[in-house]
């Protein structure tokens, strides 16, 4: 009777180690998945961040708000901005309310024609997503190795009579 108890109780050992080892795991891809939604998080308000300051500290003839198009993690951070107005796909909706307008990386695809009328109307257009300029928009902010950097597009910018701030054109890399 003892051995068949020891049986047991090794048997109970063997299947509590695997067990362990299997929670453990899933705790770590749990807290894995958390600590790189939070990196995507402060990463999406440190882009919205700049690029608010950017718009902020920059000339624009036109009057209005500052609008997001679109829906992306930068978006969202830029939602929560003071006076910041989420607008649709209605062109004349975003010519008559904003004066500068963060395109979200979801909206790639439908561009062209809305960042030319939006260059026409003098608006500002700025994003995070790559062939950003070559798409029609005005300025491109990226990720460099020690801060943010700027591709721009100089001649819709000075057709539309926008001015960067000089620590801004400092970060221009084109």
């Amino acid at each position: 009777m003892a051995t068949l108890v020891s049986k047991k109780h090794l048997v109970f050992k063997y299947f509590r180690l695997p067990t362990l080892v299997l929670i453990l795991m899933f705790f770590a891809l749990g807290v894995k998945s958390l600590i790189a939604a939070n990196m995507e998080s402060d990463e999406s308000a440190a882009y919205a961040n700049f690029i608010q300051n950017l718009v902020n500290k920059s000339t624009i003839s036109k009057k209005g708000a500052f609008c997001i198009f679109g829906n992306d993690p930068v978006a969202r951070a830029l939602k929560s901005g003071a006076n910041n107005v989420a607008v649709s796909q209605n062109l004349d909706e975003v010519k008559s309310k904003c004066r500068a307008v963060y395109v979200s990386s979801a909206n790639a695809t439908k561009l062209k024609l809305y960042l030319s009328g939006m260059a026409q109307g003098k608006i500002l257009t700025i994003s995070t997503f790559e062939e950003f300029i070559d798409n029609g928009g005005m300025i491109q902010v990226e990720m460099g190795r020690r801060d943010f950097e700027l591709i721009v597009d100089v001649r819709l910018l000075h057709a539309a009579q926008i001015k960067l701030d000089t620590l801004s054109t400092n970060l221009i890399i084109n």
